[in-house]
């Protein structure tokens, strides 16, 4: 039942995000390492929603395991107690082995959703340092490529590198604090486990100074944005100052058509008349 569960958790945010991609994403027209980036971050984002309740479930009832001083073991080798007749719980009997203090019976409800204990933490560790490396590497470098000017696909990778620089580069310097501001403690050694610990403190720290800076706004202007757009009067009077702006654009840009034409026109005229002067 536990198994089943997850399993449904899982392919229920595969199904939701293929079928939003599909939706809201062209994704016959994109490459398929744009539609596979794109999916993992919508997977992943679902799945936390989904997988939350399980991880809840699961702790509370290894809280109520460890407040009646049981020993934590693995949940499918370890038998915890009698399973009640359909009822979902374990009858948990204390005596003086487990707790010298109290003598009383206490119940513990096992979640329907009870998994091995090594199921969610390897889950939220593929989870995390998956949705890591889309978010500060392959997306922002995947956006800059897409809006790059260039024709080849160096030139756009190149470009692309170029424009997040200064991106990485603040991240590097505030890195570089850290790392620095550990050495010279003395108590303190840099070791695999701190160096995850601090790239997650950085990366927590980033992102709720930018929630902070943008939910505020977020908050007042999305909802008034909608608001506005379903006011027909609102909407024609936006379309026609758009339209004003648009005319003017679109006269600079046949002036500058007409000059650019001008200038073919010539530049071929001179080339024909070079032509014919070697030619006699």
């Amino acid at each position: 039942m536990s198994a089943t569960i997850f399993v449904s958790d899982l392919l229920l945010a595969f199904l939701l995000s293929g079928c939003l991609l599909y939706r809201y994403g062209d994704w016959f027209r994109q490459r398929i390492i744009v539609t596979l980036a794109v999916f993992l971050a919508w997977y992943f984002s679902f799945l936390i929603v989904f997988i939350i309740p399980l991880d809840v479930s699961m702790t509370k009832y290894r809280h109520c395991l460890k407040e009646n001083n049981l020993p934590l073991k693995d949940e499918d080798n370890a038998i915890m107690g009698e399973r009640g007749n359909g009822t979902g719980y374990y009858n948990v009997t204390l005596n003086s082995t487990h707790n010298d203090n109290n003598n009383s019976s206490g119940v513990c409800y096992a979640p329907y959703s009870l998994l091995p204990s090594y199921v969610l933490p390897s889950l939220w560790r593929i989870v995390y340092w998956t949705s890591q490396f889309l978010t500060w590497i392959v997306l922002p470098l995947m956006r800059s490529f897409t809006q790059a000017g260039e024709f080849g696909f160096w030139g756009k990778l190149r470009s692309s590198l170029w424009d997040n620089v200064i991106y990485y580069t603040s991240y590097l310097i505030i890195s570089a604090i850290i790392f620095t501001y550990i050495l010279l403690q003395p108590g303190l050694h840099l070791n695999l486990e701190r160096l995850k610990a601090i790239a997650s403190s950085a990366s927590n720290t980033w992102g709720l100074f930018v929630l902070v800076l943008m939910l505020g706004y977020g908050l007042i202007e999305v909802p008034r944005s909608l608001w506005k757009a379903s006011l027909r009067g609102h909407s024609l009077n936006r379309a026609y100052f758009k339209l004003a702006k648009l005319m003017s654009e679109k006269a600079d840009a046949e002036e500058e058509l007409e000059d650019s034409l001008a200038l073919v026109y010539a530049l071929h005229q001179r080339i024909q008349s070079m032509s014919s002067k070697e030619l006699m």
